[in-house]
């Protein structure tokens, strides 16, 4: 049985079997990007490779702005837009991958930083591997 999770910082929804963790391939689509003018009179929309899904344009921009100041407008805000929907999955990415998974690195398209085994050292007591295990998660 899947059980829907919405991330409340990102919108983002996913369905998990049994409650684990979200599988992030499945709202990856529904992820969406907005930017605005101030005076709101352009709006943007864009999916998550920066497409454009919607673009709103109120009769006032039209008076307000030339066609090439109106164009250039509508590609600032694409921008932003994208940048938005960007910060969205990878925020997402951080809540589904976890602290272990380094996004950023990831997203530059860099290998994931060496980190340190959890595995218990050779001759370590269980007791203080346990310890130690319980400090990283504080």
């Amino acid at each position: 049985m899947l059980r829907p999770l919405v991330d409340e910082r990102t919108g983002v929804t996913a369905a998990t079997p049994g409650g684990g963790a979200p599988n992030f391939a499945t709202p990856r689509s529904a992820v969406e990007g907005r930017a605005r003018t101030p005076e709101d009179d352009i709006r943007v929309t864009v999916g998550p490779q920066g497409e454009l899904r919607n673009l709103e344009i109120e009769p006032r921009a039209y008076r307000k702005l030339g066609p090439a100041a109106l164009a250039e407008e509508i590609l600032e805000l694409s921008e932003k837009a994208r940048k938005d929907a960007a910060e969205k999955i990878a925020e997402a990415m951080r809540v589904t991958l976890g602290r272990d998974f380094d996004v950023d690195a990831h997203l530059r398209g860099e290998p994931q930083p060496a980190r340190e085994s959890r595995l218990p050292a050779p001759g370590q007591p269980l007791g203080e591997w346990l310890d130690r295990l319980r400090g990283e998660r504080r």
